[in-house]
């Protein structure tokens, strides 16, 4: 429930709502970075919400997600999203609780799935909830038996999706293929290691320090771990794959992603969910080694949108959950308490080095 102080509703004789005049707390984008992005690219915001509306919901936010992604939206050239606005509130993932309700499709208490994070309350109009797609402010109410609301923004957030359709949706491995996987610990990565496993895959996994390949050897399991800054990808790559490459993962960096290509089976896939390392500057990829091995061994290389996989959501949350119980699915959290840490924990991704995904709680 809300703090009384924010809020407070009060049923009329007639049925109907009337809300008091309510503030909240908002995360605005106030500057946009020439390279790495800073706190204090950002402002806490203290607005009034518009009052309840026939059809309308209020929802108070319980937890938030920061991801890689959202540096390209700080930027004002950003293709794939709407660059995020300046002075004005930004979007990204959320779970939340309805609060007060003045539309017969959600009742006080319902969890809800919104794009309307990096705020502690607002008013929803209640739209059909499509991920990037639909307005910011649309609604899916979550029910998952075995789902707890961080889960929504974590275990089976945009993230954890992203993972699912690469490894499940496009993949053309079979059990005894070997996959290699890049940022093996970051959030996609790491469920990606852990669903190769699940399919019997040979799993070969880079990360950023040794910390991050303990945790890949000894957690998700993988078969071969490597730390890319001091071992070179060429030498990790022929020790690690005696038998070729049959899929490649790709979320790293197109230095990753070429390394690779030398090594690749004929007619086998490379997949690219993401390139986090152009994201802190132009996302302009201009140099792509070894291409003839795409030419001579008929390769694939397709990127993708996790959001073509919304059909199989309810499968992929079955499967997620499943995994879990049976111990062969874990996500670390990093956990930043209060909105006001939101923006430490954007900027940390591409600065700490720290294990595990980065989630910001709001409120109980």
């Amino acid at each position: 429930m809300l703090a009384a102080p924010l809020h407070k509703f009060s049923p009329l004789a007639s049925g109907r709502l009337k809300s008091m005049s309510m503030r909240t707390r908002q995360i605005h984008l106030v500057r946009r970075p020439d390279a790495v992005a800073m706190p204090t690219d950002f402002k806490v915001v203290e607005v009034t919400l518009p009052e309840v509306a026939p059809g309308q919901v209020l929802v108070q936010n319980l937890w938030m997600s920061v991801d890689p992604y959202m540096r390209r939206s700080m930027s004002p050239d950003a293709t794939d999203l709407e660059p995020w606005p300046l002075n004005k509130a930004i979007d990204g993932p959320s779970i939340g609780r309805v609060t007060a309700s003045r539309n017969p499709g959600f009742r006080e208490g319902d969890l809800v799935e919104s794009m309307s994070g990096w705020q502690e309350h607002f008013v929803s109009d209640a739209d059909v909830f499509v991920p990037y797609l639909s307005s910011s402010d649309s609604l899916a109410k979550r029910t998952a038996a075995g789902a707890t609301p961080q889960d929504y923004v974590g275990l089976l957030g945009v993230a954890a999706l992203t993972a699912y359709r690469g490894m499940v949706s496009l993949s053309h491995a079979h059990a005894g293929d070997t996959v290699v996987i890049s940022s093996g610990a970051g959030t996609v990565g790491s469920i990606a290691c852990q669903i190769g496993k699940v399919q019997e895959l040979r799993v070969v996994a880079s990360a950023g320090s040794e910390e991050k390949v303990r945790w890949l050897k000894d957690v998700a399991r993988v078969d071969y771990a490597f730390n890319y800054k001091t071992t070179p990808f060429a030498n990790a790559l022929r020790e690690a794959c005696p038998k070729g490459i049959d899929l490649v993962l790709e979320n790293a960096s197109p230095e990753h992603l070429c390394a690779c290509l030398p090594f690749m089976n004929e007619l086998k896939q490379l997949l690219i969910a993401g390139f986090v390392a152009t994201y802190s500057g132009d996302g302009k990829v201009r140099l792509i080694d070894n291409f003839e091995f795409v030419l001579d061994r008929f390769l694939t290389i397709q990127s993708y949108r996790f959001m073509d996989s919304l059909g199989v959501y309810d499968e992929f949350v079955r499967n997620m959950i499943g995994w879990r119980l049976d111990g062969k699915m874990t996500l670390p959290i990093v956990k930043y308490e209060g909105l006001e840490r939101a923006p430490e924990a954007l900027c940390a991704l591409f600065t700490s080095g720290r294990l595990g995904k980065s989630l910001v709680h709001l409120a109980n």
